[in-house]
């Protein structure tokens, strides 16, 4: 008998064992029942949570967002940078995390970027440029204030930088399996990031060479080191 459980951990417990089905076998190839199965519930509880599938989804999508918004967040009250120190800064910590989960980071793109999961990579990327837009565009009008940064419209810029931030995450992982048995794989990850920055620096207005996307924790990424 399943032992009952406080609602927010249940509610954990499904989205958990949820993720975890949807990176084994895809999206659209997990049903509700294997879900409710694999907790070891009624069909019952599963709904009392949760509306549908889809519903779950966007749980699963808010919840990551908000995760990424615990590393993300803090950085705007860095009182002592400026806007484009801020936006340095976000850019590091994020390749901070890759580097120091590298193998796992493969591992969840191999599935992730597949053809099974295109609902669910693109709820949840759409899920977390909502809630990371807002943070970037603050960035960007205090860029807009100090005059290192000249963008008309701060809040659909923001949008629309992170948008084509997760077309070079989506290239990015594209090529990262193979980067170990083909050197070529390292080059094209590099040379999307390089374009990639220097879209953003011009997008923005900023000086070429203000941004730093390929530090040294990037590179150990990409090489494996």
């Amino acid at each position: 008998m399943h032992i009952a459980k406080d609602y927010d951990d249940r509610k954990a417990e499904f989205l958990d064992t949820a993720m975890r089905l949807f990176m084994q076998n895809g999206y659209e190839q997990t049903s509700v029942n294997a879900i409710i199965d694999a907790v070891g519930v009624s069909k019952g509880a599963f709904y009392h949570y949760f509306k549908t599938k889809e519903d779950l989804l966007d749980e699963l999508a808010a919840r990551a967002s908000a995760q990424a918004l615990e590393v993300t967040a803090p950085v705007l009250e860095e009182g002592d940078l400026n806007a484009v120190e801020k936006l340095n800064e976000l850019f590091r910590r994020t390749n901070s995390f890759k580097a120091q989960n590298r193998e796992l980071m493969i591992a969840i793109a191999a599935v992730f970027y597949s053809d099974a999961n295109v609902l669910l990579r693109r709820r949840l990327t759409a899920r977390s440029t909502e809630m990371v837009a807002p943070l970037l565009a603050r960035i960007i009008e205090e860029g807009n204030a100090e005059a290192s940064m000249s963008v008309r419209y701060p809040n659909e810029t923001a949008r629309f930088v992170l948008r084509i931030g997760s077309d070079m995450v989506a290239a990015f992982a594209k090529h990262l399996p193979g980067v170990e048995s083909d050197p070529e794989a390292v080059q094209m990850i590099v040379r999307e990031v390089e374009v990639y920055t220097e879209a953003v620096e011009r997008i923005l207005g900023l000086e070429p060479g203000s941004l730093t996307l390929m530090d040294d924790s990037m590179m150990r990424v990409i090489r494996g080191e």
